[in-house]
């Protein structure tokens, strides 16, 4: 992660500073927003039935309500249009909940990373506005990575007896809605809340398999994910 800041950062002073990116940038298009916030998750039920259980057995997966940072880097805004890179961090449990037959809840730490490229419309087209609400929708990718100690619970034949208990990418796309609030010609504030869609990661395990010995893992609906963020803004050119 912190790799990632670096990087983000060193990008920002770079477009600011070269003479000739600098000349296709306008007034107010290189921002950098840490924004810090709150999400939460909806809840996937699934069955595990023949080979591997007859009858079957009825399963939810879910993640935990959880707290997130992360880095926005506004690029472009033009008259209505504005365009931006974005990463986000937190740290989250996954619960494997047995709804029947009732068993012992498996809990298991992974670590979430987002990153998404979005596009934004300004409701006003002017960009020196001290309030700017906006949409915004975007497409980027979700990595769902186990922490060491989950690994071990996962694959441990008396808990989790997981064949595998892998990190996971997943294709996502986002929306949502925020506002834009300038305090001086080098701060301002920033409130998002926005929604993100894709499937529910794999952790390395099949959807499906004809091994009736096999750890299947078959909760293929879409994985919601909510969150709302507030942060600082600050003008790079």
């Amino acid at each position: 992660m912190r790799k990632i800041l670096v990087g983000v950062v060193l990008v920002g002073m770079f477009a600011t500073a070269h003479p000739a990116l600098s000349q296709g940038i306008g007034s107010g298009d290189l921002e950098l927003n840490p924004f810090f916030g709150g999400s939460w998750y909806n809840a996937n039920a699934f069955e595990i039935s023949f080979p591997q259980s007859s009858p079957g057995e009825f399963k939810q997966f879910k993640l935990e309500k959880a707290f997130r940072g992360g880095l926005r880097f506004n690029v472009y805004n033009g008259g209505h249009w504005g365009e931006e890179f974005m990463y986000s961090y937190e740290s989250n449990q996954t619960r494997f909940i047995s709804v029947f037959p009732p068993r012992p809840e498996l809990n298991l730490g992974i670590q979430v990373h987002q990153f998404a490229v979005n596009t934004l419309y300004y409701f006003d087209a002017d960009p020196d506005l001290p309030v700017r609400p906006f949409l915004t929708f975007g497409i980027g990718g979700t990595l769902y990575r186990p922490t060491d100690e989950a690994k071990t619970i996962a694959l441990d034949p008396l808990r989790g007896n997981f064949s595998a208990f892998e990190e996971s990418l997943m294709f996502s796309f986002n929306y949502g809605r925020g506002i834009k609030i300038k305090a001086g010609d080098k701060v301002g504030f920033r409130i998002d809340a926005r929604g993100y869609v894709g499937k529910s990661p794999t952790f390395g395990l099949p959807r499906a398999s004809t091994d009736p010995t096999a750890t299947v893992f078959p909760a293929g609906g879409a994985l919601h994910n909510g969150e709302v963020t507030a942060g600082i803004v600050f003008y790079l050119n």
